[in-house]
């Protein structure tokens, strides 16, 4: 949809770090340069460069699928199913470390109220541009255009009011996908504040969870997308979700006990990440293993979206806990930067590929080296012209947002010193004596009005 050299593109939030120039972590001196720097993979920034790749690896599949090649796979359903895992696996980890933090402080709630605003207003600002965009770009088309590139039946099946507002019976061809991510946007906070909520016991609730989620991707048929509510695709977010809470957890635990991964845990974990990444590629392409196993899948009668959403986003979990040579892999810059611009890729790259000439073009190769060259320059237009400036937005708001959130906080904390200190004033009785405090007060008293939280910083 929507994720060294070094640049951090976490697009799902607005964060760019560019040459390592904001994290200490990645500056080489004079005195150091040229030398073996520790492994990069090390860093906080390292370890989420690779999904942007995956992002980038997800918008190729849908245009494969769209450009008419490999038919008898579901690519462009995988791709999709991968940008729901991505977006909720991250705005999970990003609001879950920033809630943490909050919860230390013992914010209030005017302070979480300014946090709230600050996620919803990026979120708004990272996808319904250029959706808005594009869908009066539509309505300003001549019929023929919008059946062409959108699939639009009858011209009275074109509302662009309808449109932008998300209805069920509007969301045509590549649009059903942003409704349904938005949706989920306002049930993330919840279900993190929930996991929260049920500190060291958050575990009990994952296994009904993953249960529900696995027979759900088993059973349930996603085939009708477009008409689709966001119940039928729950289980895809949900499980990126809790991906993102147990790779939360689980660096918590390694940062607090020190703990330190050898031979045999390396081992394990490479052993369960093949069997992962060998089922995942098995479901994706209907064989493989299946085949070679002797358990042939029924062939599909028609177009459905392949549960893949535990398996991928487990492997997200292993790969961000200890990097391998897959996540290198991801980390190639030409797949990081089709994740950057993967979102224009996705809404805008039916104008290259059902344009007549490209549509009916039969050479092979020139139709791919046609479409691919296309679609990249156009979505870097689209990004560099209305993506990157309404992130830019997002983050002059986000600052606003924070300024207000500090001041709020701020204005707390004074108002618990005044109280404390008038508090501790002589207090005069009826007789108009001086009463004094007992003088059994302790030093603890601070703590019981103000707790000093130590805030879990958000590795960003």
């Amino acid at each position: 949809m929507t994720d060294a050299v070094v640049r951090l593109e976490v697009v799902e939030d607005g964060v760019s770090l560019k040459n390592g120039s904001k994290n200490p972590e990645l500056k080489t001196t004079e005195a150091t340069e040229g030398f073996p720097q520790n492994d990069p993979a090390a860093s906080p920034v390292a370890k989420i460069l690779f999904l942007d790749g995956v992002r980038g690896v997800a918008v190729v599949f849908v245009v494969t699928q769209h450009s008419g090649y490999m038919h008898d796979v579901y690519m462009g359903a995988v791709g999709v199913d991968a940008f729901f895992v991505l977006s909720s696996f991250l705005l999970t980890m990003l609001f879950m470390k920033k809630s943490i933090k909050l919860i230390a402080e013992q914010a209030s709630y005017r302070k979480w109220g300014w946090t709230l605003a600050d996620y919803f207003s990026k979120r708004f600002f990272r996808v319904y541009p250029l959706f808005a965009l594009v869908a009066i770009t539509l309505w300003l088309m001549p019929f023929e255009y919008k059946q062409r590139y959108y699939m639009v039946n009858r011209p009275e099946d074109f509302n662009l009011f309808q449109t932008l507002t998300f209805h069920p019976e509007h969301r045509h061809y590549l649009m059903w996908t942003l409704p349904l991510e938005i949706s989920y946007y306002f049930i993330l906070p919840a279900f993190v504040l929930a996991v929260l909520k049920m500190r060291r016991f958050w575990w009990m609730a994952f296994l009904p969870l993953y249960v529900w989620a696995i027979h759900e991707g088993l059973y349930t048929t996603r085939d009708n997308y477009p008409r689709q509510p966001l119940s039928k695709h729950l289980p895809t977010f949900v499980a990126g979700s809790m991906a993102a809470v147990i790779f939360v957890k689980l660096e918590a635990w390694i940062k607090s006990t020190g703990f330190k991964f050898n031979t045999l845990h390396i081992v394990g974990l490479r052993v369960l990440e093949a069997v992962l990444i060998a089922a995942y590629l098995s479901v994706v392409f209907r064989g493989l293993f299946f085949n070679w196993l002797g358990m042939p899948l029924q062939p599909s009668q028609h177009y459905i979206m392949p549960f893949t959403s535990v398996k991928l986003s487990l492997l997200f979990v292993i790969e961000m806990i200890q990097p391998s040579t897959v996540s290198l892999i991801f980390e190639w810059i030409v797949l990081r930067y089709l994740g950057k611009i993967s979102f224009s890729v996705y809404l805008l790259h039916v104008f290259v590929i059902a344009t007549p000439s490209v549509k009916l073009e039969t050479n092979y190769y020139d139709k791919t080296f046609e479409v691919f060259t296309l679609v990249i320059l156009l979505a870097t237009v689209s990004y560099y012209t209305i993506e990157y400036p309404s992130q830019l937005l997002a983050q002059r708001l986000s600052r606003t947002f924070n300024r207000l959130a500090s001041y709020s906080h701020e204005k707390v904390s004074e108002q618990a010193d005044t109280a404390k200190s008038s508090m501790s004033l002589p207090q005069l009785n009826d007789g108009n004596e001086i009463e004094s405090e007992p003088s059994t007060t302790n030093s603890s008293s601070d703590d019981e009005v103000r707790p000093q939280g130590v805030p879990f910083q958000s590795r960003r």
